[in-house]
């Protein structure tokens, strides 16, 4: 009798977390490399040998070919895939069909992620049945005491060359500088480090530490994710048809990320940003911190402008940007940036739920303190005032991104340049009375010099607390003020505190 296919698929687990193990920029380019030669080149030439990849997957009658508009499409073919029995390699999955062999591939795929990327969970199905899951291992490293000088976990087993250091750091680490050099010396293989060689980026030099990355200014990280993506493409759907739904995405992902990135990196000089990480349909960076929201705009903005006359699921983001000090640590960073980009995606799913079109949402957080606690528990502390019909919230996040009023971010950061002329001590001033009552910021207001009230009403702001419109009266001042400073932040002592400390009142 003939044997009947096999899927085998491999997801890798929590990737995000393992990519900020090591706290190094380079470690982090380097664990995003590991993941695309794993993914992308190591698990797909295991499925080839000693023939056992499936000739073709079964039910792909609809599977695209490459997309002529993706920056990538040399590398991306999903045509040409399914033949190979390979329906996914992108996103922190690997699926293939196999005639025969499955499950020795899955025991040969197990090893080969316990060795080519040391400590990422994951887990391998064959067909329905869980076939293998990360399991804790003994460390084989060598049995010296220092501790890695890089994270303060495993042992200090090897030597890497960073600048004038020579750190001892854990295998784990070491594994991940050399894919980092690999990425710089030779052929880029994960897909961040493809598109990066399709921008201005590719012209200029890849900062190997945070620090060299901002200089004085603060840090920005953004993390974004596709809204409702896993709905869209429907458990009734044939393989063939969930690649076309899956590849569509990471086009349109890829070619909005390319825009944005040459709308805001200089010709020459120093990159102001570095992309970590580009799946399916998430998106992970870091970047100076007065390009950050920009980016998010333009991002959004041709995203949209790419699915303009399409029909269907269109393809939104729920975006979470931090923006701090270099100094804390990236793990942090990336913990507060998920809660946020939560909430952006929360309120994706309350407009659906009133039957209004997707759109895509961000939520941000600035920071100016030495450590950054937890967004929830600070805007809860610090934002709601007043009880009843006199309830006030300090802020609007999260906002919709696209849209020119005051209630959205692209809205915010264009006027916010209506205010560069404005006195910055007054503008810092009436922020401060927002939080003490309505009565005392209305005063502070009129009491504006006419210089400031006149960039102010330019910004479309005539009142520092609107009328409710169906709930609390929430104001665009405090938004409108912290993006005006974001660009000032670590040159001066006096900046946005918003997410800091307590206000009073």
């Amino acid at each position: 009798m003939p044997v009947e296919p096999q899927r085998v698929h491999i997801e890798l687990q929590r990737v995000q977390t393992w990519l900020f193990a090591a706290p190094r920029l380079r470690a982090m380019v380097g664990a995003n490399t590991l993941l695309g030669e794993t993914l992308r080149i190591a698990l797909p030439a295991l499925a080839r040998e000693s023939g056992r990849g499936w000739t073709a997957a079964p039910s792909m009658e609809v599977c695209p070919g490459a997309d002529e508009d993706d920056p990538l499409k040399a590398y991306d073919d999903p045509a040409v895939d399914a033949k190979a029995g390979i329906l996914a390699r992108d996103g922190g999955h690997f699926e293939a069909w196999f005639s025969t062999g499955a499950d020795a591939f899955a025991d040969e795929a197990r090893r080969l992620l316990r060795t080519g990327l040391p400590g990422l969970r994951f887990r391998i199905t064959v067909g329905m049945l869980e076939r293998s899951r990360t399991q804790t291992h003994v460390s084989t490293e060598l049995p010296v005491l220092a501790p890695c000088e890089w994270t303060g976990r495993g042992l200090a087993s090897d030597i890497v060359e960073q600048g004038d250091d020579r750190p001892a750091v854990s295998l784990d680490v070491a594994l991940r500088h050399a894919a980092a050099r690999r990425a710089e010396d030779g052929p880029a293989t994960d897909v961040a480090s493809l598109l990066r060689t399709t921008t201005k980026l590719a012209a200029l030099p890849r900062p190997q530490e945070l620090e060299e990355l901002v200089g004085d200014g603060y840090l920005a990280l953004i993390h974004a994710d596709g809204n409702g993506v896993g709905a869209g493409s429907g458990a009734d759907k044939t393989d063939g048809e969930r690649a076309a739904f899956f590849h569509r995405n990471r086009v349109l992902l890829r070619r909005a990320v390319q825009k944005a990135i040459d709308a805001h990196c200089p010709d020459e000089g120093k990159a102001p940003l570095v992309l970590l990480m580009l799946g399916g349909d998430d998106l992970l960076l870091v970047c100076r911190a007065e390009i950050a929201l920009p980016f998010v705009v333009t991002l959004c903005d041709a995203l949209a402008s790419f699915q303009e006359n399409a029909n269907g699921f269109a393809l939104t983001l729920g975006v979470g940007v931090v923006i701090a000090k270099h100094t804390i640590p990236i793990h942090r960073l990336h913990d507060v940036a998920e809660q946020l980009a939560g909430s952006a995606k929360r309120r994706v799913r309350g407009l659906l739920d009133a039957d209004k079109p997707a759109c895509s949402v961000v939520d941000w957080a600035v920071y100016s303190t030495a450590w950054v606690d937890d967004p929830e528990d600070v805007r809860r502390r610090d934002w709601v005032r007043g009880t009843g019909a006199e309830r006030r919230v300090l802020s609007q996040r999260p906002v919709d991104v696209l849209g020119q009023g005051l209630d959205t971010l692209q809205g915010l950061v264009g006027r916010a340049a209506q205010l560069e002329c404005a006195p910055r001590s007054q503008l810092r001033y009436l922020v401060d009375q927002l939080a003490r009552g309505r009565a005392l910021s209305e005063l502070a207001f009129a009491e504006l010099s006419s210089e400031a009230r006149k960039a102010l009403e330019k910004a479309g702001v005539d009142t520092p607390w609107p009328p409710a419109q169906g709930g609390p009266r929430r104001t665009a001042l405090l938004d409108l003020v912290e993006i005006l400073e974001i660009a000032r932040l670590g040159q001066h002592s006096n900046v946005a505190r918003t997410e800091e400390k307590p206000a009073h009142g």
